[in-house]
């Protein structure tokens, strides 16, 4: 990966060029730092102040793409004139409404029963974390004490072993997903908001921070500008990285600072300057 403030002359360019750019954001790990706790994790003011300057600029589309759930995603930003959305993209939130995928009375039961079992065999473990997602049950060990790691990895893999054809364990920072086996990533959230902005000349970025976001990377690939947040020595499908949120940040700076106010080839169609 290239460090993208090394490339920054190159990626303004291509930004100035642009008829409409669409910007995927994570928000764990690339909006905001990670915490001890996934409630303690709150949006930047500042982070924000940009993103609504952004839900109000020409010409430009916003989405955050997040593993929480949509309702906790949007409490914590607020930001009007952008597109939220949660548990990797079950749910969704933009100007035309909420869109959300629920599980079958059958499929709650089971999540109902591996949460359970998992919660007998793991619930005494110190720091251990359980996190209802409705769709999904997230189990962070952030916390848990180093030798108790591998008593939450043997648990996540009898869960594969009896539930794998329903359900997949996914693996996060610090934390274990089980998600209903059903088609959705973010790279297929991404590849499907994009059809809603089909303008030629879209130029659009993706900002992520682990593995859920690989897919949206993969996806983008040779189609757009992919940037991993975090250590340039962590293998990532993106082709530019940045140290931290904190570059993320400033990123935000920069674009709205090299976005042409006017862009004479922009598309004049409805959804021009709208973000779904």
């Amino acid at each position: 990966m290239k460090y993208l403030w090394d490339a920054w002359k190159d990626i303004r360019e291509r930004i100035q060029e642009a008829q409409e750019v669409f910007l995927f954001f994570d928000y764990d790990g690339t909006l905001t730092p990670i915490v001890s706790r996934p409630e303690l994790a709150l949006c930047p003011p500042e982070i924000k102040d940009l993103l609504g300057r952004l839900g109000h600029t020409p010409r430009v589309w916003v989405a955050i793409i997040s593993g929480r759930t949509l309702e906790d995603l949007y409490a914590r930003i607020g930001v009007p004139g952008i597109t939220y959305v949660g548990n990797h993209g079950l749910e969704i939130r933009n100007p035309a409404g909420i869109h959300k995928k629920y599980l079958s009375v059958g499929r709650q039961k089971e999540l109902a029963r591996i949460a359970k079992s998992l919660k007998t065999t793991l619930g005494n473990l110190p720091g251990i974390l359980f996190e209802d997602k409705e769709s999904i049950l997230a189990v962070h060990y952030r916390l848990v004490p180093k030798a108790c790691h591998a008593n939450v990895f043997q648990e996540m893999d009898e869960v594969a072993k009896k539930w794998g054809s329903q359900w997949r364990v996914t693996r996060g920072k610090r934390v274990f997903e089980i998600q209903p086996r059903v088609d959705f990533h973010k790279g297929k959230t991404v590849r499907n908001l994009l059809k809603t902005a089909p303008a030629p000349g879209l130029l659009p970025f993706y900002f992520g921070d682990d593995q859920t976001d690989e897919s949206a990377f993969h996806f983008l690939k040779g189609k757009g500008i992919t940037v991993f947040v975090g250590s340039s020595r962590t293998p990532s499908g993106a082709e530019y990285f940045l140290d931290s949120p904190a570059g993320v940040a400033e990123f935000l700076k920069q674009f709205i600072a090299a976005w042409p106010p006017e862009n004479p080839g922009a598309s004049e169609s409805g959804l021009a300057g709208r973000n779904s």
